[in-house]
């Protein structure tokens, strides 16, 4: 049963349009479900230390109180290519992801305090949570399934996990479809505050995270009555001014980027992160994040193999016979991220074909949205993070194959749904929180006593390590430059990439160490890729015997 109604609009010469905005009362009703199971998650969480990129864009915030107009001008040692200390802006792709410092500058004004920085997630995701609900139901949802889309996008991975962090992947997403939902209510009512929020949020959307631009395309897209070429035409030519929010938005990026863009060189590493060969590794992912974790392929060869069950018999043959041919060596488990790839490309391939063949505007208008994430794919990683920003139009699909809720049979279908998606992510959050404390730990243990007793501590680590041993006192070891000295101590973190300024030292004596285990599993390193699917294929993996690493060396 395909819902989900595309709303004609009438000729505003002849009729007022109607106000489709529900009543704040009944929208409440319906978006109190998604929201408090956020909260539930989430507070918990609140204090958890920052891990991975988040010193990043803390870093990004504190360089702002300095230079409000150049976030990325600050220096930092987080390159495995020499210089090690270098501009920020020469390690990525400058200003263009900056939002997420400005964001975070209440954070630094507090001293850096972790619940300041979480509680801003846990407000976006909240706030993502009604835009998704409200976008529902002006797509013709009804309000059961507009309170289940809520429910879905809270519970989608990696949708908390990303929220229990300082990154700016919730903060894309929820720009991005408020952008989105207000174009749409423009579209239908013609008020001008409508347009104005549009133009600013998908303006602001892709300074979060760059391949959301191409959600203004969408946007663009989805305004056209027809796509046969003389009606747009003819559309264009009588509405120009409808298009005025994405001319608008496109405006406002240009301006923040020119802006706040960075007076440094031309970027000096992205002739490493992006290449063609990275290609093949992150489209590969990319199919692969469809089927694990994200439920959208399962779901949709379940209700679809009936009427087409070579969309599940098919693939299993040259699966099979590759497989016996090319890698008899493996066992079919261990061959399991081809096999869901290889399904994800049917599904997702089925879907735009139907909504094609059908001439299926909402469909085909959600599946483009699915695609957004495939220009990164020259990046040198794609991890399922840039997958954040898709989830509403994976929701919004799910809804629309899956039974309404009027019977047993669906409600069981929901509630396993929810269920599996729930307890997966409360499984990453507490992985994750594990792998970021080592990182605060390890500071407050191995550096801190020494540092309060007088000594002078260096530090070398990427990620959580590189914000709290900083905060601990400690100074960056920078191999171009003098330093530790003989009698000094260095402390480094041998997971986030220590290693190498400890061989730097062949006479060291080893003062103290810290090992902490992953009791709950792993999202990062040994096989665990939620934060970069050069880790691991899996955003979660059990892995119990492997620890994480730091150590406290003084250098003879």
């Amino acid at each position: 049963m395909i819902v989900g109604v595309d709303h004609k609009r009438e000729d505003p010469a002849t009729a007022k349009p109607e106000r489709l905005d529900p009543p704040r009362q009944s929208i409440l009703r319906m978006v109190c479900p998604g929201i408090l199971l956020v909260l539930v998650c989430l507070i918990p969480y609140l204090n958890k230390a920052y891990t991975i990129d988040d010193p990043w864009f803390l870093l990004e915030a504190r360089q702002i109180l300095k230079t409000p107009f150049q976030p990325m001008s600050y220096a930092i040692c987080w390159s495995w290519q020499p210089p090690c200390i270098q501009p920020a802006s020469n390690l990525g792709p400058g200003t263009v992801q900056s939002l997420m410092g400005y964001l975070l500058v209440p954070g630094i004004l507090a001293g850096g305090a972790e619940w300041i920085a979480h509680l801003l997630q846990i407000l976006l995701a909240c706030l993502a949570v009604i835009e998704i609900v409200k976008l529902a139901l002006r797509l013709g949802f009804n309000r059961i399934q507009a309170a289940c889309a809520g429910l879905l996008l809270a519970v989608l991975p990696p949708f908390l996990a990303m929220a229990s962090t300082a990154m700016p992947d919730l903060s894309a997403l929820t720009l991005g479809l408020t952008g989105i939902e207000r174009l749409l209510a423009w579209k239908e009512e013609r008020r001008w505050h409508q347009a104005v929020l549009s133009s600013l949020t998908l303006g602001l959307a892709p300074y979060a995270r760059p391949h959301l631009a191409l959600l203004m395309a969408l946007g663009a897209l989805w305004l056209f009555d027809d796509f046969r070429f003389k009606k747009a035409l003819a559309q264009v030519r009588q509405d120009f001014y409808l298009w005025t929010p994405i001319l608008a938005a496109a405006c406002i990026l240009i301006t923040v980027n020119v802006m706040t863009r960075d007076r440094n060189p031309a970027y000096q590493a992205m002739d490493i992160l992006t290449k063609l060969e990275h290609v093949p590794l992150n489209l590969y992912a990319y199919l692969i994040y469809f089927s694990l974790p994200i439920p959208f392929t399962a779901v949709w060869l379940a209700y679809h193999w009936r009427k087409a069950p070579l969309l599940v018999l098919l693939p299993a043959v040259p699966f099979l016979t590759l497989h016996f041919m090319l890698f008899s060596s493996q066992s079919l488990l261990e061959d399991w991220p081809k096999f869901t790839a290889l399904y994800s490309l049917v599904a997702l391939s089925h879907m735009i074909y139907r909504c094609l063949r059908e001439t299926d505007r909402l469909g085909l208008f959600l599946g483009l949205w699915l695609l957004i994430p495939l220009p990164a794919i020259i990046y040198i990683h794609l991890p399922i993070k840039y997958l954040v920003p898709v989830l509403p139009a994976i929701v919004l699909i799910l809804i629309r194959i899956l039974p309404p809720l009027n019977t047993p049979r669906a409600v069981s279908i929901y509630g396993a749904l929810m269920l599996v998606c729930t307890a997966y992510s409360c499984l990453l959050l507490r992985a994750d929180a594990d792998f970021a404390e080592g990182g605060r730990r390890a500071s407050e243990e191995l550096i801190a006593p020494h540092v309060a007793a007088g000594e002078k501590v260096w530090y070398s680590g990427y990620w959580g390590f590189y914000w709290y041993a900083e905060k601990e006192g400690a100074k960056i070891y920078n191999p171009d430059q003098p330093g530790p000295k003989p009698g000094e101590l260095l402390a480094i973190a041998v997971v986030e990439g220590g290693k190498t300024a400890r061989d730097h030292f062949p006479n060291r004596d080893l003062v103290d160490s810290r090992h902490y285990d992953s009791p709950h599993g792993r999202t990062v390193e040994y096989g665990g890729g939620l934060y970069t699917n050069r880790h691991g294929l899996a955003p979660w993996v059990w892995n119990p015997k492997v620890t994480n690493d730091y150590e406290l060396w003084r250098i003879r």
